[in-house]
């Protein structure tokens, strides 16, 4: 049998086997004791006829007097767990014991022999077999133990057999002797079985050991990349923020034909940018199990007629035809999460058709409705169907063109549909196209408290003049946030924290429609901790909005405990206007969430 591989040294593992030894020797102290006992007392009452009464007596006794000596070192270890360091000297001590008994039961066979008597001896011979056959499984755990019993016992009845010449003494001294060699050997084996058994008991243990200490350092590692992308997240996020405000900025600045094309390139570039880096956050999340699903009832149509409207622009840029097919149906599963993963598909599905349509259809069977993304695109080859829902294939898109993604998308769907139980199926024929199917649990009614998940943003309209204030601690994000704001036509008071703005607000004359807030300020200070007082000091209505590259989710719980709005940078400007109208609409809180 091969050895398992674990960390334990070798001389670690023999030393554990080797306490191991002890304490089964120590715990079979009581029943050899009994056994023994009882042994002698019936070879005395059965054998002792005509035998001196005085040695019978004294060899009874010492019998005794052994046991009791044995019972009392057995529960003086007992009381002493056995170490790597006692070990030995127990194991060692049980083998001197096993010879005490081994010379006594000799002695007793030499007093207890009759020399022409072959019943008894006979008798004496089995009682001496079963002895011994009892102490190849106490003392198995030590060969030296059982042979320091073992040799005395059937030696003794060879020297009484051999003194005693005849037919039945030959008989019985050859008996003895295959006897002697059948036990030894099963002695041999049985002693290496219980070892290995020993051995590999502990490997088994160093093993288990090892993958729990590598699953805490697993879980240690998750943890500290868990901290390292919330950190990491909100730092990189700054600079590609204010480069898309700065950019949607520019992009309504009065421009030079060349100037405008290219700040048109740098918008499209830095919100593919944008895109990539959500993407590959949003998998770092889905990783360390920072989401968590909230499903309720809602109304699938809504949702889905949001998202085809959303692409539908991209798919006529392309010459192609985006339809919905949908009746009133209601399921039962989270809608953001949802509307995520159908929006992925779709927009995968728009990417990679070049001629013909897509098509996104819904329909009840039985107690489901099965959600279809068909498109007409290049279709995927059987073996690469599993393949493409791993991080970062392409199958189409060899020269790794950055505009069409990092092969994020699928990606996200899979962990996003296992998240919410939902049975994903792809169909494919290269070049005939693709159909995606989602099963989902379908639902009598939508929730009314959730009713809000898929109706229609607020449309955004700008009554000129209005004041905005944007507090950021960042700089260059603060300057980016008034550039797009005042571009809208807004006013814009911009700080970077409660000190900085409020000896500014006393010289206002006009009260602000809004308040745009970093989340995470300089020291302690908290972008709720600022919309708090502010409405102390305007009015408990005035909109707010949190904009943050903070993704830990306490901090998000916290936004949604203060019953704010909350963007996650980098910030788009069509986010950015949907989020404003709505919260100059009706205050209604988003959780923030993928």
């Amino acid at each position: 049998m091969t050895r398992i591989e674990t960390s334990i040294t070798r001389e670690a593992l023999n030393a554990r086997v080797l306490c191991d030894q002890a304490d089964l020797l120590q715990a079979n102290v009581p029943g050899n004791m009994a056994g023994s006992t009882s042994a002698a007392l019936v070879a005395a009452w059965m054998l002792s006829d005509g035998l001196p009464s005085a040695a019978i007596a004294w060899w009874i006794a010492a019998q005794l007097v052994l046991s009791a000596l044995a019972l009392v070192a057995a529960w003086r270890v007992h009381l002493r767990p056995t170490t790597q360091r006692n070990a030995a000297r127990r194991v060692s001590a049980a083998a001197r014991g096993s010879l005490l008994f081994g010379l006594l039961w000799s002695a007793g066979v030499f007093l207890l022999w009759q020399p022409g008597q072959f019943e008894r001896q006979v008798l004496l011979m089995f009682l001496i077999a079963g002895l011994t056959s009892g102490a190849l499984h106490a003392q198995m755990a030590s060969h030296k133990a059982f042979l320091a019993f073992f040799v005395p016992c059937l030696l003794s009845v060879l020297i009484c057999a051999a003194l005693n010449p005849g037919m039945h003494t030959w008989a019985i001294m050859v008996s003895v002797l295959v006897y002697a060699l059948a036990s030894s050997r099963v002695a041999v084996l049985m002693h290496a079985t219980l070892i290995d058994s020993l051995r590999r008991r502990h490997e088994i243990e160093a093993l288990a050991s090892d993958l729990k200490l590598q699953k805490e350092r697993a879980e240690a590692a998750n943890s500290s990349k868990s901290r390292f992308f919330a950190a990491a997240s909100h730092d990189l996020r700054q600079p590609v923020h204010a480069l898309a405000l700065f950019a949607a900025a520019l992009s309504h600045r009065p421009l030079e034909p060349e100037a405008a094309r290219l700040s048109a390139l740098m918008g499209s570039t830095v919100d593919a940018m944008g895109r990539m880096f959500n993407g590959l956050l949003d998998v770092s999340r889905l990783d360390a199990g920072a989401l968590r699903a909230e499903p309720c009832a809602f109304d699938l149509r809504p949702l889905l007629g949001r998202i085809v409207a959303d692409e539908r622009a991209s798919a006529l840029a392309k010459g192609l035809d985006l339809r919905l097919r949908c009746g009133d149906l209601a399921v039962q599963t989270d809608p953001l999460l949802l509307e995520r993963i159908v929006r992925n598909l779709v927009v995968n599905a728009v990417r990679y058709t070049e001629r013909g349509g897509v098509l996104v259809a819904a329909q009840s069977r039985d107690h489901e409705v099965i959600l279809r993304v068909i498109d007409t695109g290049v279709g995927i080859a059987p073996e690469s169907q599993e393949a493409v829902f791993s991080e970062f294939v392409q199958l189409h898109n060899p020269e790794r063109d950055q505009t069409r993604g990092l092969g994020l998308g699928l990606a996200i769907v899979r962990r996003l549909a296992e998240l919410l139980s939902i049975e994903l199926r792809l169909k494919s024929h290269p070049g005939r196209g693709t159909t995606v199917a989602l099963r989902l649990a379908r639902a009598t009614t939508a929730s009314k408290d959730h009713a809000s998940a898929t109706e229609p943003l607020p449309t955004f309209a700008v009554n000129g003049g209005e004041l905005v204030l944007v507090i950021d601690d960042d700089a260059a994000s603060r300057a980016a946030m008034e550039s797009l704001l005042q571009a809208w036509g807004y006013n814009t008071l911009g700080a970077e924290g409660l000190a900085d703005l409020s000896p500014r607000l006393m010289q206002l004359h006009q009260v602000p429609v809004l308040l745009i807030s970093d989340l995470r300020l300089r020291g302690a200070q908290r972008g709720t901790d600022v919309v708090a007082q502010l409405r102390e000091w305007f009015n408990d209505a005035l909109p707010a909005l949190i904009v943050t590259g903070d993704t830990d989710p306490q901090r998000l719980q916290e936004v949604q405990a203060a019953g704010l709005q909350l963007l996650r940078k980098p910030v788009t400007q069509a986010e950015l206007r949907a989020a404003m109208a709505q919260a100059i609409a009706n205050g209604t809180v988003s959780d923030g969430r993928i």
